[in-house]
């Protein structure tokens, strides 16, 4: 969390004494609101990461689901919570837990022009770079998004993250390209042990990729990105005592992950992934491949 004086001075980030110090020491004039009236950042100021200049933003939508009897996919109600008791009040005061969370991913230009580097012969196939591949896996396959804004998985954690992109069709002006794939962090699904609360299964994700990339020849630009990943969750969520969260089920469960294409049409689409600057900053976000 950036911490920003009433006149626009930022002083660090997350709240501490330092960030304090730091309020206590400004001139009186920064310490008090300036009627709205924020100065342009000059070229090198800004704080908070940007896009990628020319690259992508994929609006990223978390929700925990359940299943009916049929197997389908349906909304989640308290009886799927057992820590949750009974108690309506809390699960309705708490809905925000269940999703749908807002996040967004970043792939710079270099990137995704190597998404569409071609050739585009019907039919063609070639693997996402791992750089993409890893970073949406390690830093946007993650349910705990759904309780922490800055949550994501160690590289350790990482089992399989593959995704294939084939070209669907081909005209003068458009490439369809048809992207499957999977991806496997934390822990192998274990029955016996996806117990709660406290099980002894590590927390664990694993989903079927599938979606649609559209490449604009005449635009020389990516006009549609949809990816869905139909994943389930099992294991022990962990709060910070590494106890289970009041969100957690036992067995196996639905928490599927949406990508989109961001429009540009809100500020908020500007948000580094993770809602943190620091986030991006320092915790090799574009790097954790080399």
């Amino acid at each position: 969390m950036d911490i920003v004086s009433a006149g626009g001075k930022h002083l660090g980030r997350f709240p501490s004494a330092k960030v304090l110090d730091a309020f206590r020491k400004l001139p009186e004039t920064d310490r008090k609101p300036n009627a709205g009236v924020i100065a342009d950042l000059k070229s090198g100021e800004s704080i908070i990461p940007e896009p990628p200049k020319n690259g992508l933003v994929l609006k990223v939508h978390t929700r925990a689901l359940a299943r009916d009897e049929r197997g389908n996919y349906r909304n989640v109600t308290i009886d799927d919570y057992p820590l949750k008791k009974g108690n309506t009040k809390v699960f309705d005061e708490h809905r925000h837990l269940f999703g749908p969370n807002t996040d967004y991913m970043w792939i710079t230009e270099a990137e995704w022009r190597g998404l569409v580097a071609g050739p585009f012969a019907k039919g063609e196939k070639h693997e996402v770079s791992k750089a993409i591949a890893e970073r949406l896996a390690l830093f946007h396959l993650m349910p705990r998004r759904l309780t922490s804004e800055g949550a994501s998985w160690g590289k350790s954690q990482l089992k399989t993250a593959k995704l294939t992109l084939t070209v669907d069709d081909v005209s003068e002006t458009k490439v369809r390209l048809r992207a499957v794939g999977f991806a496997h962090l934390g822990s192998t699904y274990d029955a016996s042990n996806a117990t709660s609360p406290n099980g002894p299964l590590a927390f664990g994700y694993e989903a079927p990729l599938h979606g649609i990339v559209e490449y604009d020849r005449k635009k020389d630009a990516i006009t549609r990105f949809e990816l869905v990943a139909l994943g389930d969750v099992w294991g022990r969520w962990g709060d910070a005592n590494g106890k289970s969260q009041t969100v957690e089920r036992a067995g196996r469960n639905p928490v599927p992950i949406a990508f989109e294409l961001a429009t540009g049409a809100s500020p908020t689409e500007r948000l580094a992934p993770g809602g943190n600057g620091s986030y991006v900053d320092n915790t090799g976000y574009f790097s954790i491949s080399k």
